[in-house]
């Protein structure tokens, strides 16, 4: 320290530590001060590591530094001595046991060498052994599934054979397990294990026998219970009993009818009920309460009847689901089960045959009005058409409404015509007008009701019948409309021609009126328009003869209709130039008299346009009958010198003062 601080004074140059006596410490003082940076941590490292050792102080350090070092340098070394003494210790003894467990080794491995060599026979044998384990094994796998496949467990068997066990899902699980396996066994049947395949079949045999004969017991009891009342909970074990005993015939066709029986009686019965006590707390209401208004009456049966039918159709699909569609019957022959369904449907609304159809004559043969009559017999129509799209063909409810359909028909007719009859009998003349007689006003309030009721049903609607021979109602018509107007004839039968044609043209256009409404009375509306038009044109000529006596042409005219063609007009009596002058000269008055008004008896005709047509008819008549006169005088060969001068006006002449009617 102290020779840092001489060198660092300024007052002694560096050149001068080479002048002075004690070389070996300027040499050490050269190196410290010509030492490089790494030097310097070397320094330091010793430095630090002098400072950490105890109890040395600066002027130990001076004196006796090495000393100081070697002496701790010593015990360190003496330190380390005592700890390698442990470990070679414990190295021997791990030596010692090393040995020990060389020689245990040697020993096993002699021992397990002998032991090698005494069982090479044992492990061959069992690898041999194992071998033939695992092929027992794959045998017992094969036999446990095959056991499986073609065997039934004995819970299965419990189940299909015991009385006392119910018939639930886990019946037909082992039901379709038991079919599973006479199905698989069948395919045995066409392989070399056909003698596998027999002894099975008859091993199940009995097993499906006794089956069978337990789920036929059980539905033919489900069958007799649930299917006599009458709301009906189809439940998935009866469906799938149907469905099994569809593969036995005969069980199947036994509690189809069973099912039959108990639906006829159950249908029947509830119908009975409705009729005569009701619903429930008496609502609805009997039906037997409105018999005094035949419709309702009627309506209401039909109505609970095609409820009942619905609701019965809707049961049989649910109880033999839409997934089955054919099985095969007694004979063997295909059988489809919407055919099955249909028959039942049948078996089941017959029942409500014979009440509906005693009460249906019974009303009927009170002979209603002919309106009634008719509404009946449309309804019943309606409700025949409507109730063959729930059911089969030929039907025997159906056969019964087609019946009651024509019954009612039969009746409406008889009404009609003994309704024609008192008409006939009670004829009263029209009043001067020859307005609508009161009695024809009724009738056609009668035919107007039964259009509207023929318009709104369901014949008319679809057009169609379905498959039903059509009630043609042009023969309704005919049976209403004819004898009203044979009546109206026969009331006017005193009365002069133009009149019985006017009071006829009169009815029949009223009755025409009435029927302009409805399409259907088309061709009925054509035939009258056509009388009406034959009848309208009589008037026209009625009206044309009129006009001609009054105009004094009738003469002239039917000279001239008589003639002989090589005759001349001039030389026949009342026909000579002073005679046709004389007429032509009145005719002329008359063109100046007439009027474009009606006369008394057209103004009787109830339309105007009628009116108007035979007053233009008539017109038309008077100027053909003009215009073959003025032919005839204007002939040459007729003799006349001056046909101009008889002639008072022309064709155009006359076509003009007449144009008001043309």
């Amino acid at each position: 320290m102290e020779t840092k601080s001489s060198t660092s004074t300024p007052d002694s140059p560096s050149l001068s530590i080479s002048n002075k006596p004690n070389k070996p410490l300027a040499s050490k003082l050269g190196k410290v001060l010509n030492s490089s940076a790494s030097e310097d941590a070397r320094i330091k490292a010793a430095l630090t590591s002098l400072s950490s050792i105890p109890d040395l102080d600066e002027s130990n350090l001076r004196k006796n530094l090495r000393g100081t070092i070697e002496k701790k340098e010593i015990e360190t070394n003496k330190k380390f001595l005592s700890a390698f003494a442990k470990v070679v210790k414990q190295f021997e003894c791990l030596e010692t046991q090393m040995g020990q467990m060389e020689n245990v080794c040697k020993d096993m491995k002699r021992r397990l060498i002998n032991a090698e060599s005494q069982t090479a026979d044992m492990i061959e044998q069992a690898d041999i052994m194992q071998e033939h384990s695992s092929a027992c094994s794959t045998r017992i796998a094969i036999v446990d599934r095959f056991l499986e496949k073609f065997t039934l467990s004995r819970d299965e068997i419990r189940i299909l054979s015991v009385p006392s066990e119910p018939v639930n899902n886990e019946f037909f699980d082992a039901l379709n397990h038991l079919q599973q396996i006479h199905s698989d066994c069948q395919l045995l049947l066409t392989t070399k294990n056909q003698t596998a395949g027999r002894e099975i079949m008859e091993s199940m045999a009995l097993y499906q026998e006794n089956a069978y004969d337990k789920l036929y017991k059980w539905t033919q009891y489900e069958s007799r219970t649930s299917f006599g009342g009458d709301s009906i909970d189809v439940s998935s074990l009866m469906t799938k009993a149907l469905r099994a005993l569809m593969k036995r015939p005969v069980l199947f066709q036994t509690i189809l009818d069973e099912i039959a029986s108990a639906r006829h009686d159950a249908v029947a019965r509830a119908f009975l009920n409705a009729l005569t006590r009701g619903g429930p707390g008496g609502t609805p209401r009997p039906i037997e309460l409105q018999a005094p208004d035949p419709l309702r009456y009627i309506g209401d049966m039909l109505a609970w009847i095609h409820q009942a039918c619905a609701s019965e159709k809707e049961m049989l699909e649910s109880l033999f689901q839409r997934n089955i569609e054919q099985y095969q019957d007694l004979s063997g022959i295909t059988v489809q089960v919407t055919d099955t369904i249909s028959d039942l449907l049948d078996c089941a609304m017959e029942g409500t045959c014979r009440p509906l159809k005693s009460r249906m004559e019974q009303v009927l043969l009170l002979q209603p009005g002919a309106i009634t009559s008719y509404k009946v017999a449309n309804l019943i129509q309606f409700y025949t058409v409507t109730l063959c799209k729930l059911m089969r063909k030929n039907a025997t409810l159906e056969r019964v409404l087609y019946e009651m359909t024509e019954l009612a028909y039969k009746y409406f007719f008889k009404t009609l015509n003994a309704q024609a009859d008192r008409l006939m009998q009670s004829t009263e003349p029209p009043n001067r007008s020859l307005s609508i007689a009161l009695t024809v006003r009724d009738m056609t309030i009668q035919l107007k009701e039964i259009l509207a009721s023929y318009d709104s049903s369901l014949i008319v609607a679809t057009n169609s019948t379905e498959g039903f021979p059509e009630f043609d109602f042009s023969e309704t018509l005919d049976a209403i409309i004819e004898p009203l107007l044979n009546t109206c004839e026969l009331s006017v039968s005193r009365l002069s021609k133009i009149e019985q044609d006017i009071y006829m043209v009169n009815c029949l256009y009223h009755i025409q009126n009435v029927m302009v409404p409805y399409d259907f009375t088309k061709q009925k509306r054509e035939n009258i328009k056509a009388r009406m038009n034959d009848l309208l044109n009589d008037i026209a000529t009625e009206e044309y003869h009129e006009l001609l006596k009054q105009a004094g042409l009738t003469e002239i005219t039917e000279t001239i209709a008589t003639k002989d063609d090589e005759t001349p007009l001039s030389s026949l009596p009342n026909m000579d130039t002073i005679s046709l002058t004389n007429a032509m000269a009145k005719f002329d008055s008359f063109l100046v008299l007439i009027s474009a008004d009606l006369s008394p008896q057209l103004e009787k005709l109830s339309s105007t346009q009628h009116c108007h047509q035979v007053q233009s008819g008539a017109i038309r008549l008077l100027l053909d009958t003009y215009r073959e006169i003025s032919s005839e005088i204007q002939d040459p060969k007729n003799g006349y010198e001056n046909p101009d001068d008889i002639l008072p006006r022309t064709v155009q002449d006359m076509e003009a003062i007449f144009s008001f009617a043309l």
